[in-house]
């Protein structure tokens, strides 16, 4: 069996008071994919049960031992108690684990342009793993400046890279760790990979780009780009939303923002916020586009992206829900 498939076999084991009580402490990614291994497993018998019990309670211990005297402790205390062969395979898979965990702790704070200098030469697939590592906005602009013939391939791997193999990330991770460390420290993100990932990405991507970039992984990758369409949200997508989620959204929104946001769109884009205010509001709203004088496209672009930035975190928040802008849109 699988680790995640052991794992899921131990959260049924320790019944639902307990395992509910775990799973408060893994993330999103982490739950579905616990979710979905649960959902396969059947009967376990008391042989089965016992194995991994005490394969789990082996990696604990082991964990600690590490967390305490390091690896080289850890090594010779299993040893004396398992044996040296048991002993060497936990610490592997110990040490797998720390190698990528360490490679990948801080990467979101490295500058996304200083970045991009040292890994445009790498190969796309260790580059879409960095990118997946990376919070969408940063992501974005480490995507943005690298060259255009790479763009494209590493978005395609980086909707993909739930498909990597553990060890294959251990060890890209490994050497990353090695070339970075002019940079700065270098490891774990909460990214996670996958074609939302990417659209999430992309969402904060200068439009002329993403659509640039898109168009390109569709001549190549018609169904990923598809995906990745369906998953994005942009300002325009607002008009699908019903009343109620523009009520929340405009309750976190300042009316400079949606004043600056709505400058030069289209009547039907406008409306979907003026037919959410009271008509006062609407008259102060108007009069202050009107003498605000031209914007920058780039300060529009900016004030349309904190709005979509509000609306996602409502997502999160479980405020509303949204399913991409090819979708309708549920509350």
């Amino acid at each position: 069996m699988s680790d995640a498939s052991k794992a899921a076999a131990m959260f049924v084991l320790l019944g639902e008071e307990v395992a509910s009580g775990i799973m408060k402490f893994l993330d999103e990614g982490e739950i579905e994919q616990l979710s979905q291994e649960i959902s396969k497993i059947g009967p376990i018998g008391a042989e089965k049960a016992e194995q991994y019990a005490e394969e789990f309670y082996q990696l604990l211990v082991a964990n600690r031992f590490v967390s305490e005297g390091g690896v080289d402790y850890a090594r010779k205390v299993i040893s004396k108690a398992l044996g040296a062969g048991s002993a060497k395979r936990i610490i592997d898979r110990l040490s797998s684990g720390y190698a990528s965990q360490n490679a990948f702790q801080a990467i979101d704070k490295i500058n996304p342009l200083q970045l991009s200098q040292f890994i445009q030469h790498e190969h796309p697939q260790t580059i879409a793993l960095i990118l997946a590592h990376l919070t969408p906005r940063r992501g974005a602009e480490l995507l943005a400046s690298l060259p255009d013939e790479i763009q494209c391939e590493a978005a395609v791997r980086m909707a993909n890279i739930e498909e990597i193999s553990p060890d294959i990330i251990s060890s890209i991770a490994t050497v990353l760790e090695e070339k970075l460390k002019p940079v700065g420290n270098f490891g774990a993100g909460e990214g996670l990979g996958g074609v939302r990932a990417v659209a999430e990405m992309f969402n904060r991507l200068d439009r002329r780009m993403s659509r640039t970039v898109l168009e390109n992984i569709d001549a190549d990758k018609p169904d990923i780009a598809n995906s990745i369409r369906q998953l994005m949200f942009i300002f325009e997508d607002l008009t699908s939303l019903d009343a109620a989620a523009m009520r929340e959204i405009l309750q976190r929104i300042d009316k400079k923002t949606i004043s600056q946001a709505l400058k030069g769109t289209e009547m039907d884009l406008q409306q979907q916020f003026f037919g959410n205010m009271s008509q006062r509001a609407v008259d102060m709203l108007k009069e202050e586009m009107e003498i605000m004088g031209p914007l920058k496209t780039r300060d529009v672009h900016s004030a349309q992206q904190k709005i979509v930035d509000v609306v996602r975190q409502l997502e999160e928040e479980g405020v509303i829900g949204i399913s991409g802008g090819e979708e309708e849109y549920v509350v």
